[in-house]
């Protein structure tokens, strides 16, 4: 790319200006190491800003951009993102699906609904404009997949990666000729981005319960993490809080519930154990409870005992 980088906290606001004007109001999260911010990027304007399909190349390690209902409706904008990722990778959140891109995948997103971008590290991406009224013709009675992935390793995957990339990089384009472009790239991309409503509904459920698994399996790695919350989860599995709330919301319970019954169920084991003549103290903190008090009052209204109670009525493995 040849285009200026900006770095620093100077940088990082000069940068963000020109994400402003080039896609709209985002929030975005720079690094920050030892109290100072350390950031790096760059933002590459699409040649001809006339064009049908206009856009940018955008170069950052923040480690999260997201926009909200409140940038939605403060921007005035009316169309489809198509995100492709250039270099390194990136996870996409939007309409409560996370998809993750690598090198040359591809994904539609809808400016008009809140997304969130985690990225580790410099993440380098294309960020292509397609007209609302383009996409909705073409898509016509069909349901429009938001945030799923077109792999680079499809062959349509590796067409439609082409054809972003020349209509981004036009200059100078006859009208009729962006035109077939952009009708073009819709064609192909149409098999990928659009389903019918019941299949729709179906992979949406799919990720749902996927993301859930994810979010279970980080808590089982972090339980004896005292600093363990509901934002760290959601960072991991690369969602957003709320999101996060309502996952377990779904399965009739809350993620501050679930983390707190799973300590329970193993400092039960582990007064059960062999490791039986433990303190009672040394067996919470073990387990992430940061209060013996409050562990003790929760142990009881789980199993009805205290756990002193608890551990002598339990017979001791040999």
């Amino acid at each position: 790319m040849n285009t200026v980088m900006h770095t620093g906290p100077q940088g990082f606001e000069e940068w963000n200006h020109h994400l402003f004007t080039s896609c709209g109001t985002f929030h975005a999260e720079p690094p920050v190491e030892q109290g100072a911010v350390t950031f790096a990027g760059s933002i590459l304007p699409s040649p001809d800003v006339n064009s049908i399909c206009s856009g940018a190349r955008i170069v950052s390690n923040c480690r999260h951009v997201h926009r909200q209902h409140s940038d939605i409706r403060r921007d005035d904008r009316d169309f489809y993102y198509l995100v492709m990722q250039m270099k390194g990778s990136g996870v996409m959140c939007q309409e409560d699906g996370q998809t993750v891109l690598k090198p040359n995948d591809l994904v539609l997103l809808d400016v008009n609904k809140p997304c969130d971008f985690y990225f580790t590290g410099l993440s380098d991406q294309l960020s292509l404009t397609i007209p609302r009224r383009h996409v909705e013709s073409r898509f016509r009675h069909r349901e429009i997949l938001l945030n799923h992935r077109i792999g680079a390793d499809s062959r349509l995957g590796t067409l439609i990666g082409m054809l972003a990339q020349q209509l981004f990089d036009l200059e100078t384009a006859d009208a009729d000729e962006s035109e077939a472009m952009l009708d073009a790239l819709l064609a192909l991309m149409r098999p990928r981005v659009s389903e019918s409503p019941a299949l729709t509904c179906a992979y949406q459920q799919q990720t749902q319960v996927f993301m859930l698994q994810k979010a279970k399996v980080c808590i089982e790695t972090e339980l004896t993490n005292n600093a363990l919350t509901p934002s760290m989860v959601a960072d991991r599995v690369g969602t957003s809080v709320r999101n996060l709330h309502r996952l377990f919301a779904n399965c009739d319970t809350t993620i501050g519930r679930y983390i707190l019954e799973r300590r329970l169920e193993q400092c039960a084991e582990n007064l059960k154990s062999d490791g039986a003549y433990e303190k009672v103290s040394s067996v919470a903190y073990n387990w992430g409870f940061n209060d013996v008090s409050h562990f003790s009052r929760s142990f009881k209204a789980r199993f009805g005992v205290s756990p002193r109670e608890f551990r002598l009525q339990s017979p001791v493995c040999p």
